[in-house]
Formats: structure tokens, C-alpha cells, sequence
């Protein structure tokens, strides 16, 4: 299995587990870092792929020129970077032809082996996770090939002024034979879904977002109640953060940790949760390493 990690800019501390977790429970995979070669990152469990040596597409290019989001410093670029890695992933997969890749983001750490399921979503163009009926979450996608980032790169500069979570939510219907993982929850859009009797057949639960905020709370959680006052209760608490965008009723599931692997419990079963956005940041807490 391929797996492309993007981090432009600094690198984050918390990489390092994001990575050595990747190589503990996928045992065969390719892991490629595409970053900046002013990191001077290194970590054995990885291929660095230095973004200055890709040619950029003429998509890219669009977006540099013309979208707000190169000029808005919020979060030092934070928005232009979280769509710009969707260039850079099609930037990479045309110089390499590789396929059938998962990208995942820097803050989630996977727990359970994905070989399981390769055999159902390798039918697939394009796999994601949705967690709400307006939003889909970049926190582990997996692409077919460089037709399909090419696609994807392509909707990205007809959209150039919506987010990353906007524009992966129009992608189910701009590119043909798109599934989305079980999350947990059969929510209407999920049975709405043409390959619903598929999503049934994975026997894990994948977390967009929502999961590993419930679990360790939001980032920048002092800051946090600009965004949602409503849950002024939860700035200094770690855990019981509600996404007010998901659909998923969290603070119904029970969670258990078995040998440091999370699980939601539905009766007397115990379903394994694949993968855990930490939005905290805090992913030495959770690593299994």
C-alpha cells in the first residue's frame, strides 16, 4: 500500500507518530512526505519527496493566481495549504504514476490494519470519509490513480475561494464511482449512498473529525468558543467536544480502548475504529508505539 503524507511549511512535532504509527500497523506500505526541502525533515519510516521538484500543474498554477485564500494569512495560510496538498498529490502522482494511494492527514493515527479492505474499495475512483450531510473531511482519502487527483485538482480550481471540506463534498458527484466509509452511524445520507450495501461489508468505523475531537477535544481549545459558543462548558476539558457540523450523535457511543486500540461498543459487540483525527494534536497520548 502507498500512503502520501503532505506537510508544506514547518513540520509539526507531532508527525513523527503520525508516520511511525503508519509503519506499525500497515507493515508493507510506501510512505512518501511531500514538504518543503527548507524542513530538513528526515525520518527512516518514510520517502521525503521535495515539493519544489514537482512541475506544477497548470491547475495549481490557477490556484496560486487567483484564489483568496493565497492572500489570507489566517493561520499562517492555513486554508491555502489545506487545499494546496490536493495539488501536490496530483503533482506527485503524475511524475510517479502511482496508484492506489491513501492520503491521510498529519494529525491521524491509523490502529487497524486497511489490507482487510482493500479488496471492496479497490473497486472505487475516489473514497472518503463524511460525517455530515455538508461536509466531507480530508483526514484519510483514498485515490485511484493520477486520472482521478487530475479530477480532483481540476474541481479544485473551479471552486478556488471554498474550502477543502466544500470542495471534497462536491466530489461524489463530479467523479463517477466515489464511496464513503462506515462511520458508525447508518445517517440518511450514508443509506442515500448508491454503494450503501457495500459500506456495510467493512468492519471497521473511520473518523472524519469527530471521533478523535469527542475523544481529546478541539485544537486551540482557548479559542475554540469563537467558533462555537455554544460550548463554552468544554474550553479547558479535554474530552466531550461536539462537532456542531457533524451529524453523528457521539455522545451517545461508548468507546473502549483494548491494548491501546479504540473500539465502539454497539451491544455486545465491539467494532475497531480504523483510524483517530486527534484535532488536539496530542497524538503521543494515543500512539501505540
Amino acid at each position: 500500500m502507498n500512503f502520501i503524507l503532505v506537510s508544506l511549511g514547518s513540520v509539526p512535532k507531532y508527525l513523527d507518530q503520525c508516520i511511525n504509527q503508519i509503519k506499525k500497523t500497515q507493515k508493507k506500505s510506501k510512505i512518501y512526505l511531500l514538504t518543503n526541502e527548507q524542513t530538513n525533515y528526515i525520518n527512516k519510516n518514510c520517502k521525503i519527496v521535495y515539493v519544489e521538484n514537482l512541475k506544477k500543474s497548470k491547475e495549481h498554477v490557477i490556484f496560486l493566481k487567483k484564489s483568496k485564500f493565497t492572500k489570507d494569512n489566517y493561520r499562517n495560510f492555513f486554508w491555502k495549504r489545506s487545499i494546496e496538498r490536493l495539488y501536490y498529490i496530483d503533482n506527485f502522482l503524475k511524475k510517479t504514476n502511482l496508484k492506489k494511494v491513501f492520503h491521510i492527514e498529519n494529525d491521524v493515527l491509523l490502529f487497524q490494519d486497511l489490507k482487510p479492505i482493500l479488496k471492496e474499495i479497490d473497486k472505487f475512483n475516489f473514497v472518503c470519509v463524511r460525517d455530515s450531510s455538508i461536509r466531507v473531511i480530508g483526514s484519510l482519502i483514498f485515490i485511484r490513480n493520477r486520472n482521478i487527483s487530475s479530477k480532483i485538482a481540476s474541481i479544485c480550481s473551479k471552486y478556488l475561494n471554498q474550502n477543502d471540506m466544500k470542495i471534497l463534498d462536491k466530489l461524489e458527484k463530479k467523479i463517477r464511482n466515489t464511496f464513503y466509509l462506515p462511520i458508525g452511524e447508518d445517517l440518511e445520507f450514508i443509506k442515500n449512498s448508491k454503494n450503501y450495501k457495500k459500506i456495510k461489508k467493512i468492519p471497521f468505523i473511520f473518523d472524519g473529525a469527530a471521533i478523535g475531537q469527542y475523544i481529546d477535544g478541539p485544537h486551540r481549545k482557548k479559542f475554540i468558543h469563537r467558533l462555537y459558543p455554544e460550548i463554552k462548558k468544554f474550553f479547558f476539558k479535554n474530552d466531550g467536544f461536539i462537532n456542531t457540523e457533524t451529524d453523528l450523535r457521539i455522545s451517545n457511543w461508548i468507546i473502549k480502548w483494548i491494548n491501546k486500540k479504540p473500539y465502539k461498543q454497539e451491544n455486545n459487540n465491539l467494532i475497531p475504529i480504523a483510524n483517530l483525527h486527534i484535532h488536539s494534536k496530542d497524538l503521543k497520548k494515543f500512539s501505540i508505539n
